[in-house]
């Protein structure tokens, strides 16, 4: 019996120790990893400030001037493309209304022969009259005198746009005649009536051509 308790109070005395050592030993080597731990992710995101080299520079250099030089030339051909495209579309516009100006043109040219059937048929140059013996520049136009006015003032050309063989005024041709304007869309005979009245109240001063002709 005295044996037993003996034994009992030795297995006491060894394993109490043992048991406190490893409750307080357990907390302090998990701190430790903690903070092992801790120190790993600590030193895990140093920065690096290592500086760069001469040459890394000069490559970063180059490759943000060539990279600058890419992007003006896509910004210089996008505006040269722009550009065409506006001058096409004025071109067009201008087509557009050069067709319309010249289709209404057509349109008008149309409306004033038909409201005037005799102004559309142009009468072909007539031949200017041979001088007649005996006549006078106060009776009769086939004198060498008005012979040389016609010539010099339309080519002797009784359908000239300037005002007939004699490039008569508009206001001048009314009061002579009578009749509308212009003058270059009547006959001959009819010019020349008026050629001789307006030298019968004038003489040959109406005509500027009259002093290379020695009038």
């Amino acid at each position: 019996m005295r044996i037993r308790i003996a034994l009992g109070t030795a297995v006491a005395v060894i394993v109490l120790p043992v048991l406190l050592f490893a409750m307080y030993s357990i907390p302090a080597a998990s701190a430790r990893v903690t903070r092992h731990q801790a120190i790993s992710q600590h030193r895990a995101v140093k920065i690096n400030s290592k500086l760069m080299s001469y040459a890394q520079a000069q490559k970063v250099a180059k490759l943000a001037t060539y990279s600058n030089a890419v992007a003006a030339q896509q910004e210089a051909t996008y505006l040269k493309n722009v550009a065409f495209l506006t001058y096409l579309k004025d071109v067009n516009f201008m087509k557009v209304v050069a067709l319309q100006r010249q289709q209404a043109a057509q349109q008008a040219a149309a409306q004033q022969a038909a409201a005037h059937p005799a102004a559309a048929v142009v009468a072909p140059p007539a031949p200017a009259p041979a001088p007649a013996t005996g006549s006078s520049d106060a009776t009769s136009t086939n004198t060498a005198d008005w012979a040389c006015i016609r010539q010099h003032e339309s080519g002797s050309n009784y359908a000239d746009g300037g005002g007939g063989a004699y490039q008569f005024e508009n206001g001048t041709w009314s009061s002579l005649t009578g009749l509308p304007s212009p003058p270059q869309d009547y006959p001959a005979s009819v010019q020349d009536a008026a050629a001789l009245k307006l030298y019968s109240e004038r003489g040959w001063e109406p005509w500027t051509t009259r002093y290379v002709c020695g009038l």
